[in-house]
């Protein structure tokens, strides 16, 4: 497997984005930050500067969140969640491959959402994907590792939500 110095991914709500920043934080292995309005102008900044300098590898972020910005050396674009519309598609996987670099963009799909997902892109005569499967014994080592973040996920989803009521 290579190293990827940058990826960015997208999921489709704020929610989403922080939870699977904390669970990438809980299972380590890559610096992780999310990039969201839980944050202010200059904090959103010094987090896209750190990730432009490759301190952070992994930058979890809302569309709404990312429109208009634009990094540089994004080599990997995630979509943890399935984007509804074509110009989200486009907008998200333009991230990558700027400057007439070139990058891979992912599309994460459980089967009901494949075959949606496909005509949208096919409709808009967008070339034909590859379909990467991963099987099952690959992941089965992880899952120790995954049920454990988890449960951390759940632990910190909890101490958030005390302070927010306190």
């Amino acid at each position: 497997m290579t190293s990827v110095s940058r990826a960015l991914c997208f999921t489709n709500s704020r929610e989403h984005s922080h939870r699977l920043f904390l669970l990438a934080q809980a299972f380590g292995g890559v610096n992780v930050a999310e990039f969201s309005s839980r944050y202010g102008p200059g904090q959103r900044r010094k987090i896209l500067k750190h990730f432009e300098q490759g301190k952070i590898q992994l930058l979890i972020s809302t569309d709404a969140t990312a429109r208009g910005i634009d990094v540089q050396g994004v080599e990997l674009v995630i979509n943890y969640d399935a984007p509804q519309y074509l110009r989200t598609y486009v907008h998200r996987v333009g991230r990558t491959a700027r400057a007439g670099r070139t990058g891979q963009a992912f599309t994460l799909l459980l089967k009901v959402q494949e075959r949606r997902f496909l005509r949208m892109l096919a409709e808009a005569g967008a070339p034909e994907l590859s379909r990467h499967e991963i099987p099952s014994e690959l992941l089965q080592p992880m899952v120790p590792q995954y049920e454990e973040a988890l449960s951390q996920l759940e632990k910190t989803i909890k101490e958030e939500q005390k302070q927010k009521v306190a």
